[in-house]
């Protein structure tokens, strides 16, 4: 997989990479009555995943027109546009997770010791 593609995805210069991290990160901020995190866990992973969806298949539907026509085409198409969102969501998710191990590795390596 070129990663390199979902990094140079962007609409209007912003990067959708970013958009979806950070939509993420937005959701992470609502609080619930206790004043604790309302989302969290895999909501967050499938927020990622659904938002990288839409942003992904719509950064391709602006792309490139919908072709007009023969089946094969027309699923060709759509079948990429799909697989592009759910790779940008995926990529998201990934990137969140590494984020969120190293920085929970770095916790650990600068804790004092017992």
């Amino acid at each position: 997989m070129d990663i390199a593609a979902y990094a140079d995805a962007a609409v209007a210069g912003v990067p959708l990479l970013f958009v979806v991290l950070g939509f993420v990160e937005w959701l992470k901020s609502f609080k619930n009555k206790q004043g604790g995190q309302a989302v969290n866990g895999n909501w967050l992973l499938l927020a990622s995943m659904f938002v990288g969806l839409i942003l992904g298949g719509g950064f391709m539907v602006a792309k490139t027109r919908p072709p007009v026509g023969d089946w094969w085409v027309d699923y060709v198409y759509w079948f990429t546009t799909a697989v592009y969102g759910v790779g940008l969501g995926i990529v998201a998710s990934g990137i969140y997770n590494g984020v969120k191990r190293l920085i929970a590795g770095l916790g650990e390596k600068n804790s004092p010791v017992s």
